[in-house]
């Protein structure tokens, strides 16, 4: 864990160039001086926004959906992601260390910032400062930058709870193992003062005080399309965290207000606009982002198409199984995904669909190469809806399940007729369309393990055109509900690093 705990010393104290060591170097900042002024604050609260541009997109998104059943692995992947498409992934997995250490990256921050801003509130209050007492004005401010360094932090602990440990169920959370939780900075290079990891109850008791503590400190109302942390945000978060917690009323509580508010798109080509302008239609929160501030690509080759050649050699192709779950009219069908010929080493294929949500926006291109980069929307009010008729319908009221499941479908696809979904048939409904409206945003590990029920990878839209076809680590791959690699290891580097970690990996590693 020693990279999780110097990390704000490494960005405060980067350049150790010259010759008198004793001297604090003019081009950095002690973390004890970081916060002096209101400036100070806000330049430290961008760190969040930068923080959720990079890990709200790329490898934390699509390498979920890559390891589960929406995609066969294109002939021509050269083994990009394979380790995870195949399952036969070690505690050297890659994308695991990423997300842990970037994680904790993330929240050391957020527990400096929390102290930071507490240690300036104070200095304040004394009037010891060349801007005198805080005023209410600044007192306001700084309580809607902590919201945010709280909300942040249950963000990333939500994250690492959802790659790292296994599903969360009450009756068994108190003895299961969560993450590490750590809530002051305290950096230090002794490895005995390293945390071990708590149980599933105490990290997700976590997560909801820090949810609790941004709910009473953000005042900014919610906006259709807002680039910063609103008390809809919040509400967003706290319905998805109740829903994977199986508390439904709460989540019921959160999530229907929600979509009072923010109307679904309209049409067809206000749909496709949301995808490839970032127009913010239909987003409780979209992440801003700029050719100067670029996330990362979602798109993990799933389109890659060479404009010289005007030739598509996708690494990932939907499975036909998951085509076959929409209507010809689906707008997320007709928009959502291309039907082209692609231009594999095993020849040309016509009428393969490919996933194009991550269409990239034209503002964000390097010249006139489309990167497939788009702002990140890790909240959407469709998901709301979804959690909501999961609640529902998880909670023994199937008339409200299905009235709201209709009210999505119906806007979805024009042709759609009104179902009365009742029982298994409404609960099964509920999770085809979460594949329909969410495959490519990240959802589909965790809510297989929620659903308990194993995963078969799906056919191909045509096997020439995918890596080993029939064999059972790509096309044909079935895995049991438990399978250990549902969950993910805790990293090689990090058992290493840290003692308190040795004896608490992940069954099967």
């Amino acid at each position: 864990m020693k990279r999780f705990y110097i990390f704000f010393y490494a960005i405060l104290a980067f350049a150790l160039a010259g010759c008198d060591m004793n001297k604090q170097p003019y081009s950095t900042i002690s973390p004890e001086n970081a916060l002096t002024t209101m400036e100070d604050a806000a330049k430290l609260r961008n760190f969040i926004y930068a923080d959720f541009r990079g890990k709200m997109s790329g490898e934390w998104v699509y390498s979920a959906d890559v390891q589960c059943d929406f995609f066969n692995a294109g002939v021509d992947f050269g083994n990009n992601g394979g380790d995870l498409y195949r399952w036969d992934f070690s505690a050297n997995l890659g994308n695991a260390l990423t997300v842990w250490q970037r994680s904790y990256n993330s929240i050391q921050n957020d527990n400096y910032r929390l102290k930071a801003l507490n240690d300036y509130i104070a200095v304040r209050r004394q009037g010891e400062t060349s801007e005198g007492r805080l005023t209410e004005a600044d007192s306001t401010t700084i309580c809607l930058y902590k919201g945010e360094s709280f909300f942040s932090r249950a963000y990333f602990y939500y994250q690492l709870a959802t790659f790292f440990c296994e599903d969360y169920d009450a009756s068994t959370a108190g003895s299961a193992y969560g993450v590490p939780v750590v809530l002051e900075y305290n950096p230090t290079s002794d490895d005995s003062q390293y945390p071990g990891r708590t149980t599933l109850a105490q990290t997700f008791e976590q997560i909801n005080s820090d949810l609790d503590s941004a709910e009473y400190f953000i005042n900014v109302e919610g906006a259709v399309g807002s680039n910063y942390i609103t008390k809809d945000v919040v509400s967003a978060m706290r319905a998805r965290v109740y829903l994977y917690m199986d508390m439904y009323e709460d989540a019921i509580r959160y999530a229907e207000p929600l979509i009072e508010k923010y109307p679904l798109v309209d049409s067809d080509s206000t749909y496709r606009k949301m995808w490839l302008n970032d127009t913010g239609e239909e987003t409780i929160m979209q992440i801003f982002g700029s050719i100067s501030e670029l996330p990362s690509s979602s798109s993990y080759g799933y389109v890659s198409y060479n404009d010289a050649q005007a030739k598509y050699t996708p690494m990932y192709i939907p499975t036909q199984t998951v085509i076959d779950l929409y209507e010809p009219n689906d707008i997320r069908l007709k928009e959502g995904f291309l039907n082209v010929t692609v231009n594999l080493s095993t020849g040309n294929f016509s009428g393969i669909y490919l996933l194009n949500k991550f269409p990239g926006n034209p503002t964000f291109y390097q010249g006139t190469q489309n990167n497939y980069v788009n702002s990140p929307k890790p909240f959407r009010i469709a998901e709301q809806y979804l959690i909501l008729a999961e609640a529902y319908a998880l909670s023994g009221n199937d008339g409200a399940g299905s009235e709201i499941l209709n009210r999505l479908q119906a806007n979805r696809n024009p042709n759609h007729a009104e179902v009365s979904y009742t029982g298994q048939q409404l609960i099964q409904e509920i999770r085809d369309e979460r594949v329909r409206e969410l495959i490519g945003e990240g959802f589909r590990l965790s809510d297989l393990r929620r659903y308990n029920n194993g995963m078969v990878r799906g056919e191909a839209q045509n096997t020439e055109a995918i890596y080993m076809p029939g064999d059972s680590r790509t096309d044909a791959m079935e895995k049991a509900a438990g399978d250990n690699r549902f969950v993910w290891p805790i990293p090689a580097e990090e058992l290493t690093t840290n003692p308190q970690l040795r004896q608490q990996q992940n069954e099967g590693y």
